[in-house]
């Protein structure tokens, strides 16, 4: 018998069950009983909730199959646990039809073969159940105080896990977003395979979600194979998964104050005021086992009109922090104004770390946690990846270069690597007046958009860009193909018929990009 939890084949153990016999059902006597009613009504809807054993003696059932096929159809409706008939002058036996309903939907159907007292039936029942509540209450009690006792003695993730083994003996898997599960008992890597194919959203799992910042940060599922999971497991998934959101907040703060402390030091890093010395001696105290690699800089901007914006910006860091060291990265990050900055250090060579960066990123804007970053304003940008850590300030600037001109421009990267072009007009621009010399070359085509409201610039822009296709600069500007005709000869006549050869569409293609890149957007 469980010690919580009362189930149908418990109440057979009952005294006034000892001459009951079982004639339908048998496969749901491992129903959990709630309680126990007395029932001789076919409407049944205003009398059960749920998990009833349900006692009559059938003085509604005996007039006719119909009524008694109702019943029955009723009480499987409200999922009660069993039905118990008392043979008597109502009712003898019970019909072939109802064992066959029964039994296809695992309704146990006890029968009594002489009169016992349904009084004391329910009598010993109630007690027995609210018995059971009291002593689920008290174990629920003391297992919580066992989390905060260890709470003050410093547990970690792997004390709480095992607590909770020790008081449910059953399959227990915490997943943190972005890393790998941990399973509680350990498993050999091929069984945790096999096991990770199952399907998570079955009966034989339950799930607690773990919420930080408002943000699904992890998830604490238990599984049973036959899915039966009792009333107290479920509260000590509850319970657990409260103390694990508890811990996880503590290492956060405890972090967040190490960062903190070690911000103005990694200020001194990306502003070239640290020798290559000092710099390695702050990472080894950070990991003594630090060999050289190769890095960059990863800068989050989050939009200042955010609301909650503290919030998001700390699960911000705690995400990415958690997608970096995942990928085996060295992490380190603080704040400066509204950028959040990373310095991703590995020990792989740049050209496999830009890769892993691609793959990484080809994930990640896919997921709705990124959809909601752009959705809100967050902007994201990668520096360049260099090939020793006194060269992280160069990377840093890279990351700045790139995040201005992603603002700037619509581009289809955030990578400083795939924005070469983008980079130089950047490094022109601070060279010489380039809006000058863009007007050189475009002052006619600008001009008569001006006077005119009409479109031409776009228009050569989407020419050149589909290299000098009529038909789909035509669908993309969504104008028939006489006004484009029309446009080009505009532009012939602007620029000279030969504007599409050679130099001077490379020309116009620059000056096009640097006029995207320096134009005010506000």
């Amino acid at each position: 018998m469980s010690p919580f939890q009362l189930k149908v084949l418990d109440v057979l153990q009952n005294k006034y069950f000892q001459n009951a016999e079982v004639v339908a059902g048998h496969e749901g006597l491992t129903r959990s009983v709630k309680w126990a009613h007395v029932l001789e009504i076919i409407h049944v809807d205003n009398f059960l909730v749920g998990e009833e054993l349900v006692l009559t003696t059938g003085l509604s059932l005996q007039h006719s199959i119909e009524d008694f096929v109702s019943f029955i159809e009723a009480i499987i409706q409200k999922n009660c646990a069993a039905l118990c008939i008392e043979y008597g002058t109502s009712i003898q036996a019970v019909p072939e039809a109802i064992l066959t309903l029964a039994n296809r939907h695992q309704l146990p159907i006890i029968v009594f073969h002489e009169a016992v007292p349904f009084v004391r039936i329910t009598q010993d029942l109630h007690s027995q159940i609210i018995n059971q509540q009291y002593l689920l209450i008290s174990s629920l009690e003391a297992y919580s105080q066992t989390l905060n006792k260890n709470a003050v003695l410093g547990q970690n993730t792997d004390d709480i896990l095992q607590n909770m083994y020790n008081e449910l003996k059953i399959q227990i898997m915490f997943s943190i977003k972005g890393r790998e599960p941990v399973f509680f008992p350990n498993m050999v890597h091929k069984k945790r395979q096999q096991f990770l194919t199952l399907n998570t959203s079955s009966q034989q799992f339950k799930h607690e979600p773990i919420f930080l910042f408002d943000q699904h940060y992890a998830d604490l599922s238990i599984y049973r194979e036959d899915g039966l999971f009792s009333e107290f497991e479920l509260l000590i998934l509850d319970r657990t998964a409260t103390a694990l959101a508890q811990l996880l907040m503590r290492e956060f703060y405890i972090e967040e104050k190490k960062n903190i402390e070690d911000a103005s030091i990694l200020a001194d890093w990306i502003d070239q005021k640290l020798s290559k010395e000092e710099i390695y001696k702050f990472i080894v105290t950070h990991y003594t086992n630090y060999t050289q690699s190769s890095g960059t800089v990863f800068i989050l901007a989050s939009p200042n009109t955010l609301t909650k914006a503290q919030e998001d910006v700390v699960y911000s860091k705690l995400y990415y922090r958690n997608l970096f060291e995942q990928h085996g990265f060295i992490p380190f990050l603080f704040e400066r104004k509204s950028y959040v900055i990373f310095i991703l250090l590995h020990t792989k060579d740049s050209k496999a770390i830009r890769d892993m960066l691609n793959n990484m990123f080809s994930s990640l804007v896919k997921t709705e946690f990124y959809k909601k970053q752009q959705a809100q304003g967050y902007q994201i940008a990668i520096g360049k990846v260099v090939c020793d850590v006194d060269e992280i300030p160069k990377s840093y600037q890279t990351a700045l270069e790139t995040l201005y001109i992603c603002r700037k421009v619509q581009t289809s990267s955030f990578f400083y690597d795939d924005l070469h072009l983008y980079h130089l007009i950047y490094k022109l621009q601070m060279q010489v007046d380039l809006q000058e010399v863009i007007f050189d070359y475009l002052q006619p085509v600008i001009e008569y958009d001006e006077k005119y409201n009409s479109k031409l610039l776009e228009t050569l822009q989407v020419y050149l860009q589909t290299n000098g296709s009529k038909q789909q600069t035509a669908n993309q500007l969504f104008i028939v193909r006489q006004t484009l005709y029309h446009r080009l000869k505009k532009l012939e006549s602007l620029l000279g018929k030969n504007f599409m050869n050679g130099h001077n569409r490379i020309t116009l293609e620059f000056m096009l990009l640097a006029n995207s890149l320096i134009e005010d957007k506000s």
